[in-house]
This record gives structure tokens, sequence and C-alpha cells, in this order.
């Protein structure tokens, strides 16, 4: 038994494996947004669908890459200048039309805000849409922030070359897929002792562990090739002149008379440190000055 096992893993090198140019996902046009400001081309025909979650919903599946072409993961950056108070509703605006399109063409993954009282506000938001919402979205971004009295201070790209792990990653599935049945016919087709079978199925059951791990790691790299990232950050414009502007005035006005209170504090203190000093030295001094007296009687007596 274990001489046709070892066989079997064997012959597992002898598969072919050819790579495949390029993987193919259902290809759909990503549904339009609900907002005219980043309307998409929702007219082009939608030439396959992806099966909803628990609901079963039909919603339109994210672009496939041409077949062929390299199986590129990319990552968008924007970071948008705007007046404070349209920070947090340029923010809710994005966050709306990303949940408008739906969670098969864009997904909110994360989004926070702070704020330094009335002056300052930082947000951050992460987007992973398909690749043609994500196109006509970063396209009103300027338009928008000119809109709200701001700009688009920076934007940035970039992408990582996923095509030699999906491929490889496919191939080693295959092969363990094909390993998979092998053992799956052994245990039906030959019968041995129950050692035999107790390995056979501990092998089994490692095989298809290293199957499952590969088809997850499959699927999200095939999904960061069928969307793409964008990381928006959102600054609040400085002002020339703004509240913190006279808050040291404001700070000295507001403390002027706990300094007065200070400053009487201060003598106060000191008058009652230096009535014990007095009561001591004071009698002292006078007894010092009445024997230098004396003194200076005495040799004027003994000089006349």
């Amino acid at each position: 038994m274990r001489s046709i096992l070892a066989a079997g893993l064997m012959g597992l090198a002898l598969i072919g494996c050819s790579p495949e140019g390029a993987m193919t996902a259902p290809e759909a046009a990503p549904q339009g947004m609900v907002t005219e400001e980043y309307a998409a081309d929702a007219a082009a025909p939608a030439e396959g669908r992806m099966q909803g979650g628990a609901g079963g919903e039909q919603d339109a599946a994210p672009d496939a890459p041409a077949a062929g072409a390299p199986l590129l993961a990319y990552v968008y950056g924007a970071s948008l200048e705007l007046p404070f108070r349209e920070v947090r509703a340029t923010m809710a605006r994005h966050e709306a039309a990303c949940r408008a399109a739906g969670p098969a063409v864009c997904s909110v993954l994360g989004s926070s805000v702070n704020a330094t009282g009335d002056e300052q506000v930082f947000g951050q938001m992460q987007l992973r849409a398909a690749p043609r919402w994500l196109d006509a979205f970063r396209a009103g971004l300027d338009a928008e922030a000119r809109t709200a009295g701001g700009r688009v201070r920076e934007t940035s790209v970039s992408s990582e070359d996923l095509t030699r792990q999906i491929v490889d990653t496919d191939a080693r599935l295959r092969a363990q897929k094909t390993l998979r049945d092998r053992l799956q016919q052994l245990l039906r087709s030959r019968p041995g002792r129950l050692s035999d079978l107790l390995e056979t199925e501990r092998e089994l059951a490692r095989v298809q562990g290293e199957i499952d791990s590969a088809e997850s790691q499959l699927a999200v790299m095939r999904q960061r090739v069928a969307t793409s990232l964008l990381n928006l950050g959102y600054q609040s414009k400085p002002n020339a002149v703004t509240g913190g502007t006279f808050a040291p005035v404001a700070s000295a006005l507001t403390e002027f008379a706990g300094i007065v209170m200070q400053g009487f504090a201060v003598i106060i203190r000191l008058v009652a440190v230096l009535i014990p000093v007095g009561a001591v030295l004071a009698p002292l001094a006078w007894l010092v000055w009445r024997w230098r007296r004396r003194r200076a009687a005495a040799k004027a007596q003994a000089a006349s």
C-alpha cells in the first residue's frame, strides 16, 4: 500500500502544468453611481453576472483583465484640501456614493476623522472598487474639490504584478487536485490493511488542506486584480486668521486677575517669613548696638 501511495506522489511530478496566460473572470459593466457627480458609463452591455451573498441577488461583477495582459493589482491615492466645514460632508458623499454602487462594485474598507477644535480636521478613507467605477470616481475628484472651495493636493498610483503568483498557485492547485483524486480512487479501489487506509486518509486530509489554502490565496489575488484600491486623504485648509491667532491675548486677559492675586500672595508670604525672622534678629541687633555703644563710651572715658 505504501509503495502505491509513493508511486502516486512521484507521479505528481510528471503532471503537465501548462501556465495560463490570464485568469478569466466574469465580465460585467459596473453599476453607475446614483449621483450625477460620479456617473459612469452604464450603457455598456453586461457580459456576465456574479452571484450575490446570502440574499442571492445578482450584482454587476468587476471588470476582468484582458486575455494575455499582465495581472496587475493597482493602488491609487488622492489627497484633498478642503474648507473645514466641507471635509466631513465630502467624506459622507464619497461613502454614500460607494455604498450606492453596491458591494460587487465598491466597498468601504475603512474611514476615520480626527478634528482639532474648530480649525483643523483630518480624515482618511479606503475604498476597493471595480476599475471602471473607480476611474469615473477619480476623474470627478478635482471638480468636486474646486466646487467645495478646495483642491486636490496630491495623487499617486502604484501596481503590483501578480501574474507569476497567480499562475504558479493555479498550477499547484490543479496538481494538488489531481493528487487528491488519485488518493480518493486509491481508497475506493484498493482496500488493504487498516494502517494503510489510515495513512492514505491522513495524506488525503493533508492534500485537501493545501487545496483549500491555495484556493483562498488564489481568490484573494484574483480579487486584487479584478478591483483596485483607493486611499483617500482629507485635510482642512489653513486659515490666515483663526481663533488661535488671538489665543495668547485672550489667555492673558483671562489670567489677569489670577496673576494679580498671585502677586499679593507672594507679598503676604514674604511678610509672613520676615515676621519671625525680625522677632529673633531685632533683639540681637539691639544688644549688639548697646554693647558697642558702651564700649565706645568706655574708650572715650579712658582717653580723657
